[in-house]
C-alpha cells in the first residue's frame, strides 16, 4: 500500500511529457513503507554496494528522510486511474522544464483519497536501491533516528514503460592500447573507425578511450568460468558481471592499476577511457527481481528519473 507522504496533506500526481507534448510518464506520489521488501510489495532487481548504501545512510542522518523520491514500476496501476485522471483534469499546482525539453507537470491529490488508500500490486524497485537500503539498516538500528516510509513515485509501466539503458564503466589510469591488447588475448576485439561512438549490440561491449572504439565479444568460456565462479549462477550472462568481475580486473591486473571503476550512464569524453555495457533485458530483470538474487549493483539506468527539487519547493508553499 501507497500511504499519504509524510508531513503532506494527500497524494501528488506527476507527468512528464516530451518536447512534442507526448506523455511518457505518469504515477503517484506517496509514502513507500520500509517493510515493503520483507512482505514481497517491494522487488529489488539489483544488490548494492556497501559504499554507497553508508554513503546515503550519511545523507539521511543529516536530512532526516530523502528529498528526492524513490522511483518504482507498477505492472498494473489501475487502482489510483481514478484519482489519476480526476486530479490531472485540473490545472498542475507547478512545471518544470525537463533538461531533454519537454515538462514535468505536479498536482496535489485531493486529501479524501489517503482516507482509504487503494492497494497495488508488487512494484519493481527502478532507482533508489541505496537509498532505501540505507533507510531499511538504520530504521532497524535506531527505529527512532529515520521515520518507516520513503517518499516514492510508482509509474503506470503497463501504459508509460520505464526507459532501459545499461550503466557504464568508466576506468581511470586505464592506457587503452595496452588495454586493447590484453582484450585481445581473452576475446575476439574488432576495432571501429576513428571518431564513430557505436553503441554494443547483445553480447558485446565497447571499449572506448582515446577517440576510439573496439568491439569486445566472444570472452574465452576458460576465463569466464574462472571469473565468475564463485558468483550467483543466475549471473553468468547479466553484462554487469561480465564487466566488472571478468573484463575489467583482467585490462587492470595487467596495468597492475585498481579494478575500481566509476559509474555512468552517458558515453565516455575524449579524455576517459571505459566500457560501454548491453543492456539487460527487462525479462532478466524481472526475473532477478522475483528470484531475490537480483543483478550486481549499478546493472542497469531506468529512467526517466524527476527533475530533482520539485516536491520539496511543492511542499513548502
Amino acid at each position: 500500500m501507497l500511504a499519504r507522504p509524510l508531513g503532506r496533506a494527500g497524494y501528488y500526481v506527476l507527468e512528464r511529457r516530451d518536447g512534442a507534448g507526448r506523455v511518457e510518464q505518469r504515477g503517484v506520489i506517496g509514502a513507500l513503507s520500509l517493510h515493503g521488501v520483507e512482505t514481497g510489495h517491494v522487488l529489488r532487481h539489483q544488490q548494492v554496494a556497501d559504499a554507497d548504501v553508508r554513503f546515503q545512510a550519511r545523507l539521511l542522518q543529516e536530512r532526516g528522510e530523502s528529498i528526492e523520491p524513490l522511483v518504482l514500476a507498477a505492472p498494473d496501476l489501475s487502482a489510483f486511474q481514478e484519482c489519476i485522471d480526476q486530479t490531472v483534469a485540473g490545472p498542475p499546482d507547478q512545471e518544470l522544464a525537463t533538461p531533454e525539453g519537454g515538462v514535468q507537470r505536479l498536482w496535489a491529490c485531493a486529501a479524501a483519497w489517503t482516507a482509504a488508500p487503494p492497494a497495488l500490486p508488487p512494484v519493481l524497485l527502478a532507482d533508489g536501491h541505496h537509498r532505501l537500503e540505507a533507510a531499511r539498516r538504520l530504521h532497524r538500528a535506531h527505529p527512532g533516528a529515520v521515520a518507516d516510509r520513503l517518499l516514492a513515485l510508482v509509474v503506470d509501466h503497463r501504459h508509460y514503460p520505464l526507459r532501459l539503458a545499461a550503466t557504464h564503466r568508466l576506468v581511470p589510469g586505464l592506457d587503452i592500447e595496452r588495454a586493447v591488447r590484453s582484450a585481445s588475448r581473452i576475446a575476439r576485439v574488432n576495432a571501429h573507425p576513428p571518431g564513430v561512438r557505436p553503441l554494443p549490440r547483445p553480447g558485446t561491449f565497447t571499449l572506448t578511450g582515446g577517440g576510439r572504439a573496439w568491439d569486445v565479444s566472444e570472452i574465452s568460456p576458460a576465463t569466464m568460468a574462472g571469473r565468475l565462479r564463485f558468483l550467483p549462477p543466475e549471473w553468468v550472462e547479466l553484462p554487469a558481471a561480465i564487466s566488472d568481475h571478468v573484463l575489467i580486473p583482467t585490462l587492470c591486473e595487467d596495468q597492475g592499476i585498481p579494478s575500481v571503476p566509476r559509474f555512468t550512464s552517458k558515453y565516455p569524453g575524449p579524455g576517459e577511457a571505459g566500457l560501454i555495457l548491453p543492456p539487460p533485458t527487462w525479462d532478466q530483470i524481472w526475473a532477478g527481481a522475483a528470484s531475490g538474487t537480483g543483478m550486481p549493483p549499478k546493472s542497469t539506468s531506468l529512467g526517466p528519473v524527476p527533475v530533482p527539487g520539485q516536491i520539496g519547493r511543492l511542499s513548502a508553499s
